[in-house]
């Protein structure tokens, strides 16, 4: 299969991956809700429900426009348009999402001429390059003691049906060596004799994920299942079979626009996240166990005047009650809140206003991630 084949199922699986993630956490972009939006800009409330709405009916045409022609206008429309979204709720803002603009927007450089080998190779290359650095930056974000003994046990636990108590821990010990795979596949990747070994390993570690977080394991988060199959999709297509283009010359590598785009947005960012001045959740951090974590801590006062729904979300002590925002926003959203400072306070402000009292009934427990480099 050609290269310019190879962009265009790119093109394809990308826009039907983002189509299926979004229907499955609608709530976070359209309907009545509790969980706040956490707008980018200040007194910005954006379109009320339930006429927002229109904003999901004119993503998904987007989406399908997008897929239909070869025209730039849909897919940059489209790409604008996720922008303001985003603007609107930065918990928008998830690490697929984010994955699946920048392929899209990449994607935009590709003039669909067969005979433009500097080009559609260019464009092609600097999707390798961005797939690499999911894997990498994923494996290096897991580099952190909570790993293993908080996600990649809760994982393997979802073969406690299947596996006995010493295979299981057995497994759990496997986890140790997860983030340093993760990080050695995607740089192996980029080196072409041995795709066809580290390739089948990549498709490997997907299904076993899907087995996890699917329905014959712990059943959550149905948004990142799409991404799973996207990704295994991803790699077949981007490295697997790859035939030498004998017309490119490298030096054009250097002077497009979308290579260098890949650098910034995948490499040169995510290296400030390490220290905690970059957001994880666009670098690659999920399912790492090294996230900021916040919790409230409502007097009986704040608590009485919570609506019921949200007390759900909250556990009970003697004289106070704990409100744990991240399983909210799960069951609610149907997605993960982007977990940021900036919008723990949007929430914090949010349940203060709400039930009427201050920020000594509603306190803020902000719980900062490890950092992994100080620089």
């Amino acid at each position: 299969m050609r290269l310019t084949q190879r962009l265009q199922l790119i093109k394809l699986i990308t826009l039907i991956g983002l189509l299926v993630s979004v229907l499955c956490c609608h709530h976070l972009w359209a309907g009545h809700r509790y969980f706040p939006k956490a707008s980018i800009l200040e007194d910005f409330a954006g379109v009320p429900a339930p006429w927002d709405y229109l904003h999901l009916v004119v993503l998904v045409l987007l989406i399908i426009l997008s897929s239909l022609t070869q025209k730039r206008l849909p897919s940059i429309l489209l790409i604008l348009f996720s922008v303001y979204l985003c603007l609107e709720d930065q918990n928008r803002l998830q690490p697929w999402f984010f994955n699946y603009i920048i392929i899209l927007f990449v994607l935009l450089f590709y003039r669909y001429r067969v005979d433009e080998s500097n080009n559609y190779t260019t464009v092609f290359i600097s999707l390798q390059v961005l797939v690499s650095l999911i894997y990498i930056f994923s494996g290096i974000q897991k580099m952190n003691e909570s790993f293993v003994p908080d996600t990649f046990l809760w994982m393997v636990s979802s073969f406690d049906t299947v596996l006995s108590e010493r295979q299981l821990q057995l497994a759990t010990r496997f986890g140790y060596i997860v983030p340093y795979f993760e990080m050695s596949v995607g740089i192996l990747l980029l080196v072409k004799p041995l795709r066809f070994i580290i390739v089948p390993l990549v498709i490997i570690m997907h299904v076993l994920i899907l087995v996890m977080l699917g329905p014959m394991g712990r059943n959550h988060n149905m948004v990142v299942w799409p991404w799973n199959m996207v990704m295994i999709a991803l790699v077949l297509l981007l490295f697997a079979n790859i035939k030498h283009e004998r017309f490119f010359d490298i030096s054009f590598l250097f002077k497009s626009f979308s290579f260098y785009t890949v650098l910034i947005t995948m490499l040169v960012l995510p290296v400030f996240s390490l220290k905690n001045q970059y957001d994880s959740y666009l670098s690659s951090s999920l399912y790492s166990s090294n996230l900021h974590d916040c919790q409230l801590i409502l007097s009986n006062k704040a608590y009485a005047q919570l609506p019921y729904y949200i007390r759900h979300f909250t556990t009970d002590s003697e004289n106070h009650h704990v409100l744990y925002i991240k399983r909210w926003a799960q069951q609610e959203l149907g997605a993960p809140c982007v977990p940021e400072y900036r919008v723990f306070k949007k929430v914090h402000h949010y349940i203060i206003n709400l039930t009427r009292t201050n920020d000594t009934e509603v306190e803020f427990n902000f719980i900062e991630r490890d950092k992994i480099l100080d620089f």
